[in-house]
Formats: C-alpha cells, structure tokens, sequence
C-alpha cells in the first residue's frame, strides 16, 4: 500500500449508507432477481431506458437520506494530506451519485458512474483511472464491500480492499488482497504501507 497514489471506492454500502434495497426496487419494477443493469441491459432500448429512469429515481430518493460512512473523512483527510486521489466508481447514475457526495460534502478528484463505462464488474471504469492518472495498476488500490468490486480490481490488476459490511462477504474473501471490517483499517493500511496479502480483523 505504501506505493499507492489514487484510492477508489464503491459509493453505496462503502463509501456511504445509501439504503438502498434492491430487492424491493426489483419487485416493484418487475425484474427478476439477479443483476439489474445486466437484465436491463438485455432489454430493448425503449423498455430499458424506461427502467433504468425508474432506478435512477429510487437513487436520487436514497442519495437525499444517505449518510457517510464512519471513517470515511478521516480516510479522505489522510488521502488529501499526502496527495493520494480519491476517486469513486459507482453501478448508480451520475445523477445521483454527484447529489450524494455534494450533500456530504466528500470531496473527489473523479467520479465515474454507469453512464461512463461498462459496470463492474468489468475493469474497464478502473482501467479508466489508471489511464487518466496515468499510474500502473500497483499505484492503485479499489475498496469495495460486493464481490463485483472485487472483480474489477483484480481484473484490472489494482489492490483490493474487501469492506466486510455484508452477510454474504465471506464468500468473496478470496477475490480481496485485504480484508476489512471498517473504513478506519482502510486508514490504517494505508499509514502502515502493508503490501502482503492480511486479514486485519
């Protein structure tokens, strides 16, 4: 971690508490269970882009009760203080994603949303910031609290940081170069410069 230069986090469940329940949105919309954007995606254009309207609306709903993670500033302040960017990688609209981080106050230096690249899992949002900061994958570390976030890290090649705030975490422990319960390890991973592979519960 001591060669990291830009931080990136997932923005709901990571970086913020959106409370968005997505099995609720899934019924009253009508989309089986499984990934939304994908089923979305699948759909012809007129029928899709009516649902993804109707998903953005749930999120601009959760962006105006969201609230910040603990640690998260005390992340963000350290990241400032020695010049490390911060960037957010989101599966939300940009729409909602820019109202919750200004409602917040979290300052970024890039955001990007489903409207910029393929959604993660794909790596192509984190090969993105690699481009644009023009950094090798090991200069890069991505936190993430779903096994997709996982994914992408590891396809891109950056480190990845395991945020275990869901049930399910344990099955993804293996997608994580490390594992933590919350965003204050992140700190400290960052301060200690680890590089091996932990479990820093």
């Amino acid at each position: 971690m001591k060669h990291v230069r830009v931080l990136g986090f997932d923005l709901d469940g990571t970086l913020v508490k959106m409370k968005l329940d997505f099995r609720t949105i899934q019924k009253e919309l009508g989309i089986p269970e499984g990934d939304i954007l994908s089923y979305i995606s699948s759909l012809p254009k007129t029928q899709g882009d009516r649902l993804l309207r109707a998903v953005e609306k749930k999120e601009m709903e959760a962006a105006e009760r969201a609230e910040i993670m603990e640690g998260a500033q005390e992340v963000l302040a350290h990241c400032r203080s020695r010049d490390i960017r911060v960037v957010v990688i989101t599966r939300n609209s940009e729409k909602a994603s820019k109202r919750t981080i200004s409602k917040l106050g979290i300052e970024v230096d890039m955001l990007i949303s489903r409207e910029h690249s393929a959604p993660k899992p794909s790596p192509e949002p984190l090969n993105m910031v690699l481009g644009h900061f023009k950094i090798e994958p090991y200069q890069m570390a991505f936190v993430g609290d779903y096994l997709f976030d996982m994914q992408a890290g590891r396809a891109a090649g950056v480190k990845t940081i395991l945020l275990t705030t869901q049930e399910s975490c344990d099955q993804w422990v293996h997608a994580a170069d490390f594992i933590v319960t919350d965003l204050y390890e992140v700190l400290d991973l960052l301060k200690e410069g680890r590089e091996a592979r932990c479990n820093v519960r």
